[in-house]
């Protein structure tokens, strides 16, 4: 029957198997983060950080073994070093963030990561970006301000999920300069295992042993992650970012469904008018991106 089931699926167009896999990739981010939250009710957001980088690792072992420790090169040290600095304060961040906010609200809030992105490209890179796209910023900054709703309370949430946006864009600009020097498999492996140490050392004042039922969601926690990038990369592989964009955004549909489901969360009117201005800005930066640069899908990196 699953012989049956994979031989179906192969015959499928590949633009029907990309939306699938992006579908699909959005279902696993969104069910990390509300597995964050639960997770987070017993032991501190850092622990549980700090044991899904473990276990990612583990998860890796068996794709190490395939390619050899050979893949484990690194060529750029310095900027590999950088990288899993600024990507263990952006887990961090928005682990901590994650469960002490509605889900609908910091998926929404993660949605900004292609704006920040953009930014940083400006002054790191020195990329020459034209009015529209300064204006689509503008549009997805406002977008933000809406879901934050500062004039009520701007809340210590919201506020450390977007300063895991900003990180996780920095991180992303770097992993983009590296796909230069180094392989799939050792920038993967590398940003894993440097998570360990900071996650670690926060970790340890709050430091309390889990349960089992404890590890086993940081293990999903690990596993969904994991799946989040193996369908997003497959679906890069298959189908062009300009049309699969739009399909990351049904992450929004799916945290919503969970924290109605789960924590009983029902979201203001708010986040669904920032969230539409946020998606509005994000895909026309997607867009302009893509015609400017006319880069394959492969070569860009969007939302985690």
């Amino acid at each position: 029957m699953i012989n049956k089931f994979t031989n179906s699926i192969k015959k499928l167009p590949s633009s029907v198997i990309a939306i699938i896999l992006m579908i699909f990739s959005g279902l696993c981010a969104s069910s990390m983060m509300c597995l964050v939250k639960v997770a987070a009710e017993e032991n501190h957001p850092f622990q549980v950080a700090f044991f899904r980088t473990i276990f990612v690792i583990v998860i890796f072992l068996p794709f190490l073994i395939k390619d050899g420790m050979s893949s484990l090169k690194i060529v750029d040290k310095k900027l590999q070093f950088k990288r899993a600095i600024i990507g263990s304060f952006a887990m961090c961040c928005m682990f901590y963030g994650i469960s002490i906010t509605d889900l609908a609200k910091a998926t929404s809030l993660l949605f900004t990561v292609p704006i920040f992105s953009t930014i940083l490209a400006i002054y790191f890179l020195k990329e020459k970006v034209g009015i529209r796209r300064w204006i689509a910023m503008l549009v997805g900054f406002s977008g933000a301000i809406v879901v934050l709703r500062p004039d009520l309370e701007l809340g210590i949430g919201p506020s450390i999920i977007l300063c895991g946006a900003i990180f996780w864009s920095g991180s992303l600009l770097m992993a983009k300069k590296l796909t230069i020097t180094e392989t799939t498999t050792s920038m993967t492996f590398w940003q894993a295992a440097g998570l360990i140490p900071a996650t670690f050392l926060l970790a340890i004042p709050n430091w309390g042993w889990p349960s089992f039922e404890q590890m086993i969601l940081c293990f999903l926690i690990a596993l969904a992650g994991t799946l989040t990038h193996f369908g997003l990369n497959a679906a890069l592989s298959r189908a062009e970012i300009s049309s699969l964009l739009p399909l990351d955004y049904l992450r929004l549909l799916w945290s919503v469904s969970l924290g109605y489901l789960i924590f009983n969360e029902v979201p203001l009117k708010t986040i669904w008018l920032g969230s539409a201005l946020i998606i509005i800005a994000t895909t026309y930066i997607a867009y302009r991106q893509v015609k400017k640069s006319k880069l394959t899908s492969k070569e860009i990196n969007i939302n985690f």
